[in-house]
């Protein structure tokens, strides 16, 4: 199989929340807000405390049928960190990411948090998955039949940016 190269598509998973990552911070936030853990959910349903522990995604399945229909380059499971600490790892050196961050919508947790928090885009992207679990690094001429197969395995895909030269994640737009 090729390796990572300029102009691959990069796909990300849907998360369900928070996946375990950032709790330290999750915990000061929730103080800071005055709401207790078993207060109603600001952003779901439920507890808030429950509705901070939604289990962690996983993506074994899906990622393996897409490596089976070939194509797939590299995987970054998107954990604390965030994509601006995980994504690198899969990329050679010499080349970087650019994310539209308006590819896709991020969980309601995500907002509450940065709101509640008064925290900045950048830290929310470098702390937490902001919405997207996994990323796979794709081939350009199989993108569409990659996205179309983890979707039909009940995935949610976003079309997030392609490999660029450079180094590091390059973000346009914002998150939504």
């Amino acid at each position: 199989p090729q390796g990572v190269t300029e102009g691959d598509v990069l796909l990300g998973l849907a998360s369900n929340g928070v996946h375990s990552n950032g709790y330290s911070l999750v915990r000061k936030i929730v103080e800071v807000s005055g709401l207790g853990w078993d207060a109603p959910s600001p952003f779901g349903e439920g507890s808030l405390g429950a509705a901070l522990l939604t289990p962690t995604r996983l993506y074994v399945k899906p990622a393996l049928a897409a490596i089976r229909a070939g194509g797939v380059r590299g995987l970054a499971h998107i954990t604390g960190g965030g994509l601006t600490e995980n994504l690198p790892r899969v990329l050679p050196a010499g080349l970087g990411a650019e994310i539209d961050l308006g590819a896709w919508t991020q969980p309601p947790v995500f907002r509450w948090l940065a709101e509640a928090g008064g925290l900045a885009e950048a830290e929310m992207l470098k702390t937490f998955n902001a919405g997207i679990g996994m990323v796979l690094v794709v081939a350009p001429d199989r993108a569409a039949a990659l996205a179309d197969l983890l979707a039909a395995a009940g995935e949610t895909v976003a079309v997030l940016g392609r490999v660029v030269p450079g180094q590091g994640v390059a973000y346009r737009g914002q998150l939504s």
